[in-house]
C-alpha cells in the first residue's frame, strides 16, 4: 500500500458544502472531481479520442462499475475557520453572502492504494495540475476556494513562483501529440495558455477578485462578450474556459491564470477574445506567460 499526504492552506474564501447545504465542509468527492477534471486536460494533450481518455480515466480512478486505484481523503485541520463571504464582492458587500472556509484554515489530502499498488504517476501529475492551477468548490474559477500547496519557505517571491509552475507544468503535460482543436478542455500548449502575475500591490485577496472583475471581466470591453466566459441559458450551459485562480507568495496575491481552447458543438466562445483578455491581463498584473501562449 502506498500513501502520500500534503497539507493545504485556504487562500481565498471557499464555498464548499457537504450533506447540509448551510455548513462547508471539505468533501473528497470535490478533490476526486478536481483530479478527474485535470488528468483529461493533461491526457487531452496527447490523444484526440475522448474514449481513450476516459478508458485511462476509468483505470486509475474507477467508475460505477470499477473501483479507484486510488482512494482519497480529506481532513480539516484544528484551525479550521467558517464565516459568511461574498460570492459577488465587485457589486458590493450585500450580494450573494453565503458560509465559506476562511483563509488560513488547513486541510489534507491523503492519497492512499489498495495493498502491492503504487501510485499511478498519471494521478500524481493530475494532482500536480490542479495544485499548481486550480481551486476547489464553488466559484473556483473566479479565484475563490484557492489554497497553498507550496511550503511558504519555497516560494517567496513571484518569479520563483513563475519558475516552479513552468518546471513543473513542462514535467507534467511532457511531450505532446499533433492534434486538431479538441471538443474539449486540454493543456496542449497550442490550445492552452497559462500566465503568472507578478504584480505585489494585493495583501488581501478579495482586492484581487474585485479587480479581476471591475478592471477586466466586467470592464467595458469585456462585459459585452461576456459569453465567451461561460453561459447558463435555456438549455445551454458553458463552463468558463477561463480558469482565474490565485496564490500566496510572501505576504502577496499572485493571479494565475488558465485558459483551454476547446472545439465543443454549438459553441459561442469568441476565442480572439481571450487571447485579448490575457494579453490585458498580462498588462495590468505584469504577467509571464509559463505555459502554452495565443490560443490558435
Amino acid at each position: 500500500m502506498a500513501h502520500e499526504t500534503y497539507n493545504l492552506t485556504v487562500v481565498s474564501p471557499m464555498f464548499l458544502n457537504g450533506a447540509t447545504s448551510n455548513q462547508p465542509e471539505f468533501r473528497a468527492a470535490s478533490v476526486r472531481g478536481q483530479l478527474r477534471y485535470w488528468l483529461r486536460a493533461i491526457e487531452g494533450a496527447k490523444r484526440e479520442s475522448l474514449e481513450d481518455i476516459r478508458t485511462v480515466e476509468t483505470a486509475f480512478l474507477g467508475s460505477t462499475q470499477m473501483g479507484s486505484m486510488v482512494s482519497v481523503r480529506v481532513y480539516g485541520h484544528d484551525n479550521l475557520k467558517v464565516a459568511e463571504s461574498f460570492m459577488l464582492p465587485h457589486r458590493g458587500e450585500k450580494k450573494s453572502p453565503a458560509k465559506a472556509i476562511q483563509p488560513g484554515s488547513g486541510f489534507r489530502v491523503d492519497s492512499v492504494t489498495r495493498p502491492g499498488v503504487k501510485i499511478p504517476v498519471v494521478y500524481k501529475k493530475a494532482r500536480g495540475a490542479w495544485f499548481l492551477l486550480g481551486g476547489l468548490g464553488k466559484r473556483s474559477r473566479r479565484m475563490f476556494g484557492a489554497f497553498d500547496p507550496f511550503p511558504p519557505e519555497e516560494i517567496k517571491s513571484p518569479m520563483q513562483l513563475v519558475k516552479r509552475i513552468k518546471e513543473e507544468l513542462s514535467e507534467i503535460v511532457g511531450e505532446v501529440a499533433p492534434i486538431r482543436v479538441p471538443n474539449f478542455p486540454t493543456l496542449h500548449p497550442a490550445y492552452s495558455w497559462v500566465v503568472v502575475g507578478r504584480t505585489q500591490e494585493y495583501k488581501e485577496p478579495q482586492k484581487l477578485i474585485i479587480d479581476l472583475f471591475n478592471r477586466l471581466l466586467r470592464s467595458e470591453k469585456y462585459r459585452p462578450h461576456e459569453r465567451s466566459f461561460g453561459y447558463t441559458a435555456r438549455n445551454e450551459r458553458r463552463a468558463s474556459p477561463l480558469i482565474a485562480q490565485m496564490r500566496k507568495v510572501g505576504g502577496n496575491y499572485l493571479p494565475v491564470l488558465t485558459v483551454m481552447r476547446s472545439n465543443a458543438p454549438g459553441d459561442k466562445i469568441e476565442w480572439e477574445v481571450l487571447n485579448n483578455f490575457m494579453n490585458d491581463a498580462i498588462q495590468l498584473w505584469d504577467g509571464v506567460t509559463v505555459w502554452g501562449g495565443e490560443l490558435r
